[in-house]
């Protein structure tokens, strides 16, 4: 087989990960940014215990910034392989 054919194999196989990836970070980010809406502006939310309630604010927008900043590094990455 030529090297072009595995290096193209390689690389395709490299996209379909990144991509793969990345839509796996976008829905968790989904599913988080509505998490913390729920629980900054659901009636229900303001029953619980604001101390917990405070902690999961806290950890949910600490995980979304995560989140988001290792989609724009996996986004970099990926503008920086493409020719």
């Amino acid at each position: 087989m030529s090297r072009a054919f595995v290096k193209e194999d390689g690389e395709a196989e490299q996209f379909r990960e990144w991509h793969e990836q990345e839509r796996r970070l976008e829905e968790w980010l989904a599913i988080q940014k509505k998490k913390l809406a729920v629980l900054e502006s659901d009636p229900k939310a303001g029953k619980m215990d604001q101390k917990k309630r405070s902690e999961w604010i806290e950890d949910t927008r600490a995980d979304i910034e995560k989140t988001e900043k290792r989609l724009q590094e996996l986004k970099k990455a990926r503008e920086k392989s493409s020719p």
